[in-house]
C-alpha cells in the first residue's frame, strides 16, 4: 500500500484503529452503529436515544432537508448518510472515508442516493456543490503530533477553505471533534493520544475558530465533554457484556485495546482533560 502524503493520518493509521469487522463494532456501539460521542440532552437518556439526538443535531445544524445534497467528511459506517436520505429526504448523501471496511460496508447497504468513496478530503473535489456538509469525529486525524503550529493552522485553514468552496449559498457545516482540555504539557505527553489514534493529534478550540474565521462564520459552538464520558462508559459496558463474542471476532489483544481506550477515555473526559466540541458554521457573506 502506498504511504499517504496528506497532512493528517495516513490510510494505514486509520485502518489500525477503525478497520475492524463491522460485526465487532455492532456488539457495543448500539443501534446507531455510530463510533462518535452521543449527545445526552436529557437526564436518564439511554445511549441509543442520545446517539439519535446527536444524529438529528448534526442534520439540523447542517440544514439537511428534502432535495438537498450532503457531504460527510469521515463518514464512519454511514449512519448520517443513511438518515439524511431515508429520514430527511436528501437527494444525495456522499461520504469520504479512509477505512476500506467502512467503505465496503456503506456500499453494501445498497441504499439509493447514498454513496461513499475511499478518499481523503485533501484529494477530493466534488462535481457539484453541497447544500450541507458534516464531519463528526474525523477532525482529530487531520494533523499529526509532530506538526508545527504553522502547519496545523495551514492544514485546518485548507479544510475550511474547501468546505466554504464546496457549500452552496445558504449551506452550513456541522463539525464535531475532540479537543484538548484542561491538560498541561506534562499530562498531554503522558496521555499519548497517538497510541490510540496513530499519526493524529487533537485541536485546540482556538485553533478551530481561528482557522475557520476567514472562510466561514461561526454560528454556534458547544463544549460537552460529559457527553463523551457517558458514551465511552456505555461502550465499555457493551464490550464487557459481549466479551466472548468480541474476542472471537478480533482476538484478546484488540478487545483489551478497545476496552482500555473506552475506560481510560471516559475518565479523561470526566476530568475535562479532553473536551468534546460541536461547531456550526456558515459561509461568510451569504
Amino acid at each position: 500500500m502506498t504511504q499517504s502524503t496528506n497532512a493528517g493520518a495516513s490510510q494505514e493509521a486509520i485502518e489500525f484503529h477503525y478497520d475492524m469487522p463491522a460485526d465487532f463494532f455492532a456488539l457495543w456501539l448500539g443501534e446507531s452503529m455510530t463510533y462518535t460521542a452521543a449527545r445526552y440532552a436529557e437526564p436518564g437518556m439511554s445511549m441509543d436515544e442520545a446517539q439519535l439526538n446527536k444524529i438529528n443535531y448534526h442534520l439540523d445544524s447542517a440544514r439537511v432537508s428534502e432535495g438537498g445534497r450532503m457531504l460527510d467528511i469521515g463518514c464512519g459506517w454511514g449512519t448520517l448518510l443513511k438518515t439524511a436520505v431515508t429520514k430527511r429526504g436528501a437527494a444525495a448523501a456522499h461520504g469520504l472515508t479512509l477505512s476500506p471496511l467502512q467503505n465496503k460496508y456503506i456500499t453494501g447497504l445498497g441504499i439509493p442516493n447514498v454513496s461513499a468513496e475511499l478518499k481523503s478530503y485533501e484529494d477530493y473535489e466534488p462535481d457539484a456543490p453541497f447544500s450541507s456538509i458534516v464531519s463528526v469525529g474525523a477532525f482529530e486525524h487531520f494533523v499529526q503530533p509532530e506538526s508545527t503550529k504553522e502547519e496545523r493552522h495551514d492544514t485546518y485553514s485548507a479544510l475550511f477553505e474547501r468546505v466554504a468552496r464546496w457549500l452552496e449559498p445558504g449551506g452550513q457545516f456541522s463539525l464535531q471533534t475532540m479537543a484538548w482540555g484542561d491538560a498541561n504539557a506534562t499530562e498531554r505527553n503522558l496521555i499519548k493520544i497517538h497510541d490510540i489514534f496513530p499519526e493524529s493529534d487533537l485541536p485546540e478550540i482556538a485553533e478551530v475558530i481561528h482557522s475557520a474565521h476567514p472562510y466561514l462564520e461561526l454560528v454556534t459552538m458547544e463544549n460537552r465533554p460529559q457527553d463523551y464520558g457517558d458514551t465511552l462508559a456505555a461502550w465499555a459496558d457493551g464490550l464487557k457484556a459481549n466479551k466472548d463474542r468480541a474476542i472471537k471476532i478480533v482476538g484478546p489483544e484488540r478487545y483489551k485495546f478497545f476496552l482500555d481506550s473506552c475506560k481510560g477515555g471516559a475518565l479523561l473526559y470526566r476530568r475535562r482533560r479532553f473536551y468534546l466540541c460541536r461547531f456550526v458554521f456558515k459561509h461568510r457573506g451569504r
